[in-house]
C-alpha cells in the first residue's frame, strides 16, 4: 500500500512537472511571437519617421534662411521620436520573460504616443508648407 501510495505522488508530480513544463514552453512560444509582431511595428514606425524626416529636411534645405525656427523645432522632434523608437527596439530585443509585460505596455504606449503626433504634424506641416 506504501508502495502504491508514493508511486501515485511520482506520477502526480511528473504529470504536473510536465503540465508546468509545457505551458513555460508555450508562454515563451507567445512572447516571442509577440516580440516579433511589435519590432515589426516599430521598424515601420521608424520607417515613417525615417521619411517624414528626410522630407521635411529637404524642405527645410529648399527654403534655406526662410525655412524658420518653427520648421526646425518639428525636425528635432521627429529625430527625438526616432531616438525613443530606436531605444523600444533595443528594449523589446533584450526583454525577458520576467520583463515582458511592462516592456510589452511600454513600447504599445510609446507607438501610440508617436503615431498620434504623426497623424498632427502631417496636418500642421501640411498647412506650414501650403502657406509658401
Amino acid at each position: 500500500m506504501k508502495n502504491f501510495i508514493a508511486l501515485s505522488l511520482i506520477l502526480i508530480t511528473g504529470i504536473f512537472l510536465v503540465q508546468c513544463a509545457e505551458e513555460s514552453g508555450d508562454n515563451e512560444t507567445d512572447i516571442e511571437e509577440e516580440r516579433q509582431e511589435m519590432m515589426s511595428d516599430l521598424e515601420d514606425l521608424r520607417g515613417e519617421l525615417e521619411n517624414r524626416i528626410d522630407e521635411l529636411s529637404t524642405r527645410i534645405e529648399e527654403e534655406g534662411d526662410e525655412a524658420g525656427d518653427d520648421r526646425e523645432a518639428a525636425l528635432e522632434e521627429l529625430r527625438d521620436e526616432r531616438s525613443d523608437v530606436e531605444r523600444a527596439m533595443d528594449d523589446v530585443e533584450d526583454a525577458s520573460s520576467d520583463t515582458w509585460d511592462t516592456v510589452k505596455s511600454q513600447t504599445q504606449d510609446l507607438t501610440d504616443r508617436v503615431s498620434d503626433k504623426m497623424d498632427e504634424w502631417s496636418n500642421e506641416l501640411e498647412d506650414v508648407f501650403d502657406d509658401n
